[in-house]
């Protein structure tokens, strides 16, 4: 099984070089290929650190946005599987054994649990809902993976939604039921968003966001909205 691990990056080379060192060692390993997808809008060193990677595989998207971005490297991927991967989330190191064993099961898509890379009760219960199927599971940080063919099968993402890409995604997963997998070997994931606000401030406004999504607000009302809140760049 190739695997393909597309990265959508915006001025996150700090991350980069953490999440590539990583990654590169894997392909040692495993049949891993690496593409990063760039936004054009990019103002950092993230171009010259790839190249600082062999095994790295690097673009620009055509267009801005995270869905755009994803969409981008898919279309340069050449795995069967096809994993999107925050630049500051960080994966188990058993991820692609699990990948493996998700999709030799059956599986057409899934995602992994998380917990953050600072532990305290809040964000432990945080954590717990990533665990399971519900109604806040299955989100971009919970690196969502596809077989290429239901990818296709899919569109890819919405580029229409310039937040929330990642929900609306698996949101037609779960409506088609196409078979997923939950994968229990937790990724990390970056508390900053919590540590520059608040526990509770997050989750309030996370909370108030997704319910607009579910009465179909516009993604870019959406947007607006989750940027005039939170303390964080989307």
């Amino acid at each position: 099984m190739l695997l393909s691990i597309i990265i959508p990056v915006y001025n996150e080379q700090e991350n980069l070089i953490k999440r590539l060192s990583f990654l590169c060692e894997q392909t040692n390993k495993f049949s891993i290929e690496i593409i990063v997808s760039n936004s054009p809008e990019t103002s950092d060193n993230s171009p010259e650190i790839c190249k600082n990677f062999d095994k790295v595989t690097y673009f620009t998207s055509d267009k801005k946005g995270r869905a755009a971005q994803m969409n981008f490297g898919a279309s340069k991927a050449s795995g069967d599987v096809l994993l999107f991967l925050h630049a500051d989330v960080e994966l188990p190191t058993d991820f692609y054994q699990q990948i493996k064993k998700a999709i030799e099961n059956g599986n057409k898509a899934g995602f992994f649990a998380y917990k953050f890379d600072k532990e305290t009760p809040f964000l432990n219960f945080n954590s717990k809902f990533t665990t399971k199927d519900g109604l806040f599971s299955g989100g971009g940080d919970q690196c969502q993976f596809f077989t290429k063919e239901i990818f296709k099968d899919l569109n890819g993402f919405n580029e229409d939604f310039c937040i929330m890409e990642d929900f609306e995604m698996i949101g037609r997963v779960r409506k088609q039921k196409i078979p997923f997998a939950i994968i229990q070997s937790k990724a990390t994931v970056s508390a900053r968003k919590y540590e520059k606000n608040s526990w509770l401030k997050v989750n309030l406004i996370n909370g108030y966001v997704f319910l607009k999504y579910k009465f179909g607000a516009s993604p870019e009302n959406l947007r607006k909205t989750y940027k005039s809140l939170l303390r964080e760049s989307v």
